[in-house]
């Protein structure tokens, strides 16, 4: 798997340089040929060979505590009910996800990106391992998330909220994406402002500690936060919890990305629409991650990893704050190929201290 791997984001990150010069035709042809191989590495991975996987196999058994199983969205439940009905092993689990997700996902950046192949490389580079291969089900609901942002964009809102509710089929979290219906293209200065405080202020909160979440009746937190909250008093979401933010350059750099992002956002709108919404969107997700820390460390990384898929469209975005443009496509491309090295590197050791 990791040789092909490999060879799949090297193969991607070459063809980004030349797609300016690619005919049409020629650029779909390698688009979908790349889809196709993603599907593949994904769907045929061995249990044990990336960290959920032997979760997904107890839960395609119905083994899994009572707890998680209260968690478990309607479209798994029926995927891996059809599948058993076939006497099918849990690969065919992966395979039937890959072919949803990665479909989706590659639409979505078609639609988003003047820089189709570029934007595959970014998502190769870090979610690609975590959303196909690793969180399956919030895989999906990321990518009907992304679709629910081209439509928003283009004022298409029905859509919009069409995709959202059908992500939260696969992912409850999902919901929280209607968030969306809040959000404005415009830039207030009291907007930036906010935007500019919310890392720092969410750090000091990240580091104390505090549960921000008991100031809110219990009553009010809804099933599947109080959920959450259980997870954690048990010490269940340890095993689920992600990499500390300590230790995370990947968010580290997103943090970067961000900032920039807020900087330059009066002239990267005039290259990509979706750019201020996104910078939205990844503030919310930094909310979860810093401000939810205390009550979830779950709830709070994999949210931030759903609402931070746009920085796919932040990242490709970036390359216009560069002149000549060659140059923030290798930047870009370096940035990818750290993001990918450190991610497999992060999966390598944890599937060695599982």
């Amino acid at each position: 798997m990791v040789p092909s791997l490999v060879l799949l984001f090297i193969s991607c990150l070459i063809l980004s340089f030349f797609e300016e010069r690619l005919r049409q035709r020629d650029k779909i042809i390698f688009y979908v040929m790349l889809g196709i191989v993603m599907i593949f590495i994904a769907g045929l991975r061995a249990v044990g060979s990336t960290p959920d996987t032997e979760s997904y196999e107890l839960m395609y058994y119905g083994k899994t505590p009572a707890i998680l199983a209260k968690a478990t969205e309607p479209t798994f439940t029926a995927i891996a009910s059809v599948l058993n009905s076939m006497s099918l092993g849990v690969n065919s689990l992966f395979f039937a996800y890959a072919i949803i997700s990665v479909p989706i996902h590659l639409g979505a950046f078609w639609k988003l990106s003047k820089m189709p192949l570029l934007t595959l490389t970014i998502y190769i580079s870090y979610y690609y391992m975590m959303h196909e291969m690793v969180q399956i089900r919030a895989g999906v609901a990321a990518g009907l998330f992304l679709w629910a942002i081209y439509y928003y964009a283009e004022r298409r809102k029905a859509l919009a909220l069409l995709f959202i509710l059908l992500g939260t089929t696969f992912h409850y979290s999902a919901a929280a994406g209607l968030v969306i219906f809040f959000l404005r293209d415009k830039f207030p200065l009291w907007q930036k402002i906010l935007l500019y405080a919310i890392v720092p202020i969410g750090l000091v909160v990240y580091f104390t500690h505090i549960d921000i979440s008991r100031i809110i009746p219990d009553d009010m937190l809804g099933t599947k936060l109080l959920i959450y909250r259980e997870m954690r008093d048990k010490g269940i979401e340890d095993e689920q919890a992600g990499w500390p933010l300590e230790i995370n350059i990947l968010i580290w750099m997103n943090f970067i990305l961000y900032y920039a992002s807020i900087f330059y956002s009066e002239y990267l709108m005039k290259h990509c629409k979706y750019v201020n919404v996104a910078i939205k969107l990844q503030a919310v997700g930094f909310i979860f991650l810093l401000f939810f820390n205390g009550m979830s460390k779950v709830l709070g990384n994999r949210m931030n990893d759903y609402f931070s898929v746009v920085s796919i469209i932040l990242w490709t975005a970036s390359v216009y704050a560069f002149a000549p443009r060659i140059v923030g496509r290798i930047v870009n491309n370096i940035i990818s190929l750290i993001r990918f090295v450190t991610s497999a590197a992060a999966y390598a050791l944890s599937l060695i201290f599982m």
